[in-house]
Order: structure tokens, then sequence, then C-alpha cells
């Protein structure tokens, strides 16, 4: 149970619509996740003819929430951008089922995802207590039962469906950040659904936490086989380089740094390899984590990295490509081949030379 905390706070955004279905009297909680806590913002009672009016402020993207102030509440989320000019939003009380659904939306495409995901979810409920009764009287035979507990992993999957088709349709907007954590417990499965929210959304929300859990979620998780993010950085031109242009080459993701000791001295033994084998599809992506654009480039100079394929923005730590592969010490390398598909992270001298010699001989 998160605990409350009242704040106060400041761009306004009108909320307005209906709200039916709730008890009498019951008034309806506004606040926001800050980390482990809700912090309350205001609370608001429903006319009795349901209609609702509130004024949201939100100096950057906020996710609020609404939650009738009784026992086990159920939660609504309103995604709100400071650009916003006014939200509709219409809901009802389903009290059997104990939900509140979102009948209509209007003025976001952040809560038209939402209504998609809200009903998704409000279609389980109904058939997963209409299961739950059928299973529970005594006159229903175990034959039965078990054909209730196929329904039930039917039920299921059709909700994970509508739930990653809705997500997918709505990756560019911050919202499918928040909602496609709904598969957490099945990373794997849904990995690809991650990669492409964290694509639309990474470049414009890089400080949003719902976007930063992503990127750590899909860094941590790279394993040998899976398609290795896409990294699309400037270099000392102002050029952009993507990392997918270099697809149908065997190229090494090279993390480093001109302040940082043991990239430096790694990078003689990768100098030589690129000479060894840039003829036979071999490359070099580096990124750099420098934040003093002359020491990069007399460092790149200095240390005859001539591959053509250096990148950075210059934020250090918070580099975009570094973040979006959980660099959290440098020198860090992840080789992947010609379809883009990671088959080494880690790979320093010796280890490394042995895998190029695995992949293109002598």
């Amino acid at each position: 149970m998160m605990a409350m905390m009242v704040v106060s706070w400041s761009q306004k955004v009108e909320l307005s619509g209906t709200l039916t279905g709730l008890p009498e009297g019951v008034k309806v909680m506004l606040a926001v996740a800050v980390g482990s806590k809700l912090e309350v913002r205001d609370s608001l009672a429903v006319a009795q003819n349901g209609k609702y009016k509130l004024s949201l402020k939100a100096e950057k993207p906020t996710l609020f929430i609404l939650q009738p102030q009784m026992q086990k509440g159920p939660q609504v989320h309103v995604m709100v951008m400071p650009d916003d000019r006014g939200l509709t939003l219409n809901m009802a009380y389903d009290q059997q089922h104990n939900y509140m659904r979102v009948v209509s939306s209007k003025g976001s495409r952040n809560m038209e995802l939402y209504q998609r995901f809200n009903a998704a979810l409000y279609e389980s409920v109904k058939e997963f207590g209409r299961i739950n009764a059928e299973f529970g009287k005594a006159e229903t035979s175990e034959e039965r039962k078990q054909e209730l507990q196929q329904e039930a992993q039917g039920v299921q999957m059709r909700q994970k469906l509508a739930v990653k088709e809705a997500v997918s349709a709505y990756s560019d907007c911050l919202m499918s950040a928040f909602l496609v954590t709904y598969f957490d417990n099945d990373f794997a499965t849904y990995c690809e659904l991650y990669e492409e929210v964290l694509g639309k959304l990474d470049k414009k929300y890089a400080d949003d936490q719902f976007v930063a859990n992503i990127a750590h979620k899909v860094a941590t998780s790279l394993k040998e086989g899976s398609l290795a993010p896409e990294i699309e950085m400037k270099d000392k031109d102002g050029k952009l380089r993507k990392l997918s242009d270099l697809r149908g080459k065997v190229v090494l993701i090279d993390f480093w740094a001109s302040w940082c000791g043991p990239c430096r001295a790694e990078l003689p033994n990768v100098v030589r390899l690129y000479n060894k084998y840039k003829d036979k599809g071999f490359d070099i992506y580096s990124v750099s984590l420098d934040k003093d654009r002359n020491a990069w480039l007399q460092a790149i100079q200095n240390t005859g990295q001539v591959w053509p394929n250096h990148v950075s923005d210059l934020q250090g730590w918070t580099s975009s490509g570094g973040r979006t592969y959980g660099v959290s010490s440098i020198p860090h390398a992840v080789l992947i081949d010609r379809k883009g598909r990671i088959i080494g992270k880690n790979l320093r001298g010796e280890a490394l030379a042995a895998k190029l010699k695995e992949i293109f001989g002598e």
C-alpha cells in the first residue's frame, strides 16, 4: 500500500466529463505516483447528474490517478501533457466487478490508448467473473471445470493480444511507456514491443521515468541472439549515423571516453583488429561518453581510430546510446552479426581476437 502525502502544485489542463455508478457521497481522489508513494493533489465530489470538472496542473508530462475513496477503489490513469488544451473523460463504475470503465475520451491520443487498454481489461474482468461463478457451483462437473479452465486461458490470451495491438498502434504516445509494463512478467516474449516503444519515445522523452525504466529493462536483458537496439546519434560533423546503416557487416559497438584509462589501453587491440578484418566485413561503431568535444576529437586522432562511425551527444553517463544499452562502466563492447543480432558482449583483448578469428578466419 502506497503511503499518502498531500502536496501543493502549477500549466492548467481542464479535465471534465461524467462519472456514473459510484455509491452516493463517495469522493474521488486525484493523485500522482512518485516513486513508491501517492501524492494526493485534490479530491472531487461528483454532481448528482454525474458531471465533474477539475483543473490538472502539469509543467511536464504527468500521469494522474483517479481513485474513488472507498475500500479497494479501482484506479483510472490519466496522462496529461503540458500542451493539452482540454480532456474529456467519461467513466462508469461497475459495482459488481469493482471496475472503473472508461466509456469514452476526447482530446488526447494518450487517453484513446488508455481507453482501448481499459476496455480490454474490462472484457476480461467480466469473462473471468462469469467463469469463476460457474466454476464455483456445486453442480458444475469436473469435465465442465476443465472446459472453463480452457476458456479462462483463451480470455487471457485475447486480453494480451488486445493490449499488445493497442500499445503497438499508439507506441508514439507516452502512455504506451506506462502500459507496456503490463507485460513485465513475460518480458522475453514481448521484448520487441518494449523495443518498439523505446524506439519511438527515447529521444523525445529521455527524462521520463517510464521511458527510462523501459530503456534499463531492454538494455539489461540484452542477450545473445536478440536484435541489437537501434542507436542514432550525431558524428563530429553533425551527421546522424545509425547503427542499422551498418547492417550486412559484423560490427563492434564500442562504448568509450577520452578520459577512460582502460579504454585507451584496449584501443590498440581494437585498432589492430579493425585493420586486420575491415576488408572482410568488420566495422566499428564507437559511442563516446565524453562531455568535452575537443577532448573527444583529439583522442580519436591520437589513438588511430580511423573508422568513420564515431558518435556522441556529449552527455557523459546520460548519453542516449549508453542509456539504451544500460552502460554503467566502460570500456563496454557489444558484437553484432551481419543481421544485427548480438553475438558477444564485453569481448576484449584475446577474447575479441578469438571471436573475430572464428568469424573471419586468419
